[in-house]
């Protein structure tokens, strides 16, 4: 089977086969859920100044999408939303798009030491679960550019939280730089660990992402500390398990 001119072994060509179609015809709509997925990243907590103890709750981004000289963009087939619920250090990082149509979650399960991402395509379910331990999902980072990561010491009141400000750099485009506003107030322990943001030691509340000749912003639109289900970090019922080959087969399907 050929895409992109890149031949690919498929092992469960029957899964695949029920959704190809439908993303190929959305292939450039659906580039960005895996990247808004991955650089949606929340860092570890830091006790001693954290005045908010909670350990449960939801967290709201909205994603923006600019134009430039180099790509038009069509907003209304991209995603718009992301939600990350958090519980005990467990976390679940939810985009979605097109009225729920096309979701992907990636969920961090700390008390089952486990891994898990859920793909929900037209209403065909599919999960693929693993040991966090083992680092055995596809890689969500590829195709990102390099960045560099100055910290300051300035201080922002933003969206109800005193935020430290950093300013970040892509390495390969020097006249492209973007703030970082992260909080250390919202307690959630290391999930930013292998990350292009693993230097920011606190939840971001608002960043932009530069990849290739598209721009993003992602700011913080709500946070809630309120009581989070312990369902939210398992895999729902209707799921259907595959392969890791059929996940990362998919990942390449929607590149």
């Amino acid at each position: 089977m050929i895409f992109n001119n890149k031949t690919y072994s498929i092992k469960n060509k029957s899964v695949l086969l029920a959704v190809q179609n439908r993303l190929l015809i959305m292939k450039q709509h659906t580039r960005f859920y895996l990247l808004a997925l991955a650089i949606l990243v929340l860092a570890s907590c830091n006790e001693k100044s954290s005045k908010n103890t909670s350990r449960t709750g939801t967290i709201e981004y909205s994603i923006q999408f600019k134009e430039n000289n180099e790509s038009k963009v069509n907003t209304s087939m991209l995603p718009n939303r992301i939600t990350i619920k958090f519980r005990n250090n467990s976390t679940s990082n939810k985009i979605e798009g097109l009225s729920g149509s096309v979701n992907l979650t990636f969920i961090n399960n700390v008390e089952e030491k486990s891994s898990i991402v859920l793909v929900n395509l037209w209403s065909k379910k599919l999960y693929f679960k693993d040991s966090s331990l083992n680092k055995n999902l596809p890689n969500p980072y590829a195709g990102m550019s390099d960045i560099s990561i100055e910290k300051t010491d300035e201080i922002v009141r933003f969206n109800g939280f005193n935020c430290k400000k950093a300013i970040a750099h892509y390495k390969d485009s020097s006249d492209y730089s973007f703030d970082i506003l992260y909080t250390n107030e919202i307690c959630i322990a290391n999930p930013n660990a292998n990350t292009p943001f693993e230097s920011i030691d606190g939840v971001m509340l608002k960043f932009n992402i530069k990849l290739k000749k598209y721009l993003m912003s992602i700011t913080s639109t709500s946070v809630k500390f309120e009581e989070v289900s312990v369902d939210e970090f398992t895999v729902p019922s209707g799921y259907e398990k595959v392969s890791k080959r059929t996940i990362e087969d998919l990942v390449f399907l929607m590149q």
